[in-house]
């Protein structure tokens, strides 16, 4: 392997910068970087490699580095530093996952390309002359070291580096192994060769950028650190400090910018879809300074606006409006109005249409957005488009994960396998693992479920979990019709005869009791369901449900969101549920495994005695 040569470069004292200085670096960089395109143009000295294969996906880690992401600059350059971390949350698609084969070449602008504003490159920072200036795509050259540091402990030759002249003040000065490798458009590259095939890994995590390298062979020659050496100093000297725009004193200069106060901290951005009263709650109470991103409520009866809903929730005083996309919301109501009737493809319909939605959240927010409160159904959508990276995520989570979902649909469908409706949907597996990636990253996990506690807690164990308190329905507003008490028992199901919803169970467990039952929502397709039973009265979700119930049951093997029960909680009467509810602790309820009949059986007997 060619071991890099020590740059040499001359470190001047700072003096102000000129325009004409200015000028002249711009013509100078124009006329390089046309020179450089022509020679690429005529004789490519590499390639763009895609992230086509997964060959080495498994290949043990020859090499990894890691950097911080927000502590590297000062306080009051946090709109620069921000601004970085988002260009290398866009830069990250180009690397991650980038497989070269043995003896090529990789280009890092070959395999990024131009860093231009309609890619969603934005002002971050940059050195030049000694100072820190505003720059399209600035931020870049935290990747080209970690990718020249990773390089070198993997053994790898460094075919081109160039080093920096200054240093970024709180960035501290590169210790041990660590490589400088600036980069600037597009002459200025860094290029790296190996002998072997390898697999680039790129991820931004809450606080770091996490760079890794893997292949199958051992590296071929043995670490040699790679150093940079200054004509006008010693060669142990550290490199200058170099004058912020946003914090240097010298405000007559032309690169001067005012200050921007953004917090210390940035801002935060809550991206909504469902409505729930704990959610609402939690926003109102722990985050009140976030700028809510959030659905139009579109509904066919356009001129009634739905009662509940983010939109009927306040904005707090100093806070920017609530940002509504209209253009993807109206996408999603024609469309889940299209397939609403077709069970499968309805499911299917709702996850476009969340798409859909966190694509237009992510197109709105802001690099000084470092931290994110996000509702679960739109994380494997932001994960997937990488709005996640370098970002505080605080998870509003309303259902279980995929995986868990589709693993308690599959063990129910093995007992009821004359069901369909225990398969006829399943996510893409691509959507199930971006969701589980993006709940591993989580920082908080906020739910009032508690089974997606109990469950998250195995998924994402980084995460601090919260539980909420469910929010019961107010006791004076529920109406009960006063009626007389039959000799037979009634139970309510609180739901649609599905059997995702325990109906199935349900029945199995009524055969042979004299009882009446009551189905809150609409009946089933199979006609032979509740055959056995005497009586039984389908709702279909109008009417006093509650008049005359003895006890409420939902066995349910899948339910994120209990209203109904809660509604009979509020209201006294005996509840029978499955711990897939997430009602543990709640008075009033008794719980049973999902499936288990006898327990089922059991314990509505054991509600009816005491009602």
């Amino acid at each position: 392997m060619a071991q890099a040569r020590p740059l040499r470069v001359s470190v001047q004292a700072w003096q102000p910068p000129r325009r004409i200085d200015a000028i002249d670096f711009w013509l100078r960089s124009r006329l390089l970087a046309a020179a450089h395109a022509l020679r690429e143009t005529l004789r490519p000295s590499a390639r763009r490699w895609p992230a086509a294969s997964d060959a080495l996906a498994d290949a043990p880690v020859l090499a990894q580095y890691r950097a911080p992401l927000w502590t590297d600059g000062r306080a009051d350059e946090f709109p620069l530093v921000a601004g970085k971390v988002h260009n290398l949350r866009v830069a990250r698609r180009a690397f991650d996952a980038v497989e070269v084969p043995a003896g090529e070449v990789l280009s890092f602008w070959r395999q990024l390309g131009r860093p231009a504003s309609w890619r969603g490159f934005v002002q971050g920072r940059e050195l030049r002359g000694g100072c820190v200036v505003p720059t399209l795509a600035g931020g870049l050259c935290q990747l080209s070291n970690a990718l020249a540091t990773a390089a070198v402990r993997a053994g790898f030759e460094l075919v081109e580096r160039h080093g920096h002249t200054a240093r970024i003040e709180q960035a501290g000065e590169l210790v041990g192994d660590a490589v400088d490798a600036t980069v600037f458009w597009n002459y200025v590259d860094l290029k790296v060769r190996a002998r072997q095939a390898w697999r680039l890994e790129v991820e931004l995590t809450g606080t770091e950028l996490v760079l890794r390298i893997r292949g199958r062979d051992a590296p071929v020659a043995p670490f040699v650190p790679v150093t940079m050496h200054r004509a006008s100093e010693d060669a142990g000297a550290a490199l200058p400090v170099a004058r912020g725009c946003l914090s240097c004193d010298q405000t007559a200069c032309f690169r001067h910018r005012p200050q921007v106060d953004v917090g210390p901290e940035g801002l935060t951005a809550a991206l909504l879809d469902g409505w729930t009263p704990e959610f609402a709650r939690f926003l109102r109470e722990e985050h009140p300074g976030a700028q809510r991103m959030q659905p139009v409520p579109l509904r066919l009866a356009f001129w009634r606006r739905p009662a509940t809903g983010w939109h009927r929730e306040p904005v707090a005083e100093g806070v920017a409006p609530a940002r509504e996309p209209w253009a993807a919301s109206l996408r999603r109501a024609l469309w889940q109005r299209l397939w609403a009737r077709q069970p499968g493809r309805r499911q299917a319909s709702l996850i476009d249409g969340q798409r859909w939605l966190a694509q237009a959240f992510a197109a709105r927010l802001k690099p000084e957005h470092t931290q994110l409160v996000v509702e679960q159904s739109l994380l494997p959508h932001l994960q997937r488009i990488g709005a996640l990276d370098g970002r505080r995520i605080i998870v509003l989570a309303g259902a279980l994960p995929m995986t868990d979902i589709e693993k308690r649909l599959d063990e129910a469908s093995q007992r009821w396998p004359g069901d369909a409706t225990l398969r006829d949907f399943r996510a893409e597996p691509s959507l199930v693992r971006a969701e589980s990636q993006a709940l591993a990253r989580a920082s908080v996990v906020v739910t009032p479920h508690a089974e997606v506690v109990r469950q998250l807690a195995a998924l994402a164990p980084q995460a601090a979990s919260r539980r909420l308190d469910w929010a019961l329905p107010d006791a004076r507003a529920i109406h009960r019709a006063n009626v007389e008490r039959q000799e037979l028992p009634l139970v309510v199901f609180a739901a649609s005869a599905l059997a995702r919803k325990g109906a199935r169970e349900l029945a199995a467990a009524l055969q042979g009791w004299p009882c009446r039952l009551r189905v809150l929502g609409s009946a089933s397709d199979d006609a032979r369901l509740w055959q056995g039973i005497g009586h039984v009265e389908h709702m279909n979700w109008q009417g006093d449900w509650l008049a005359g119930a003895d006890v409420v049951a939902l066995p349910a093997h899948i339910e994120h969101s209990p209203r109904a029960v809660l509604r009979a909680v509020a209201a006294g009467v005996p509840v029978v549920a499955s711990a897939a509810c997430g009602l543990g602790g709640l008075h009033g309820v008794r719980e049973i495994a999902p499936g288990d009949v006898d327990a089922l059986r059991a314990a509505l007997l054991a509600a009816c005695r005491s009602s």
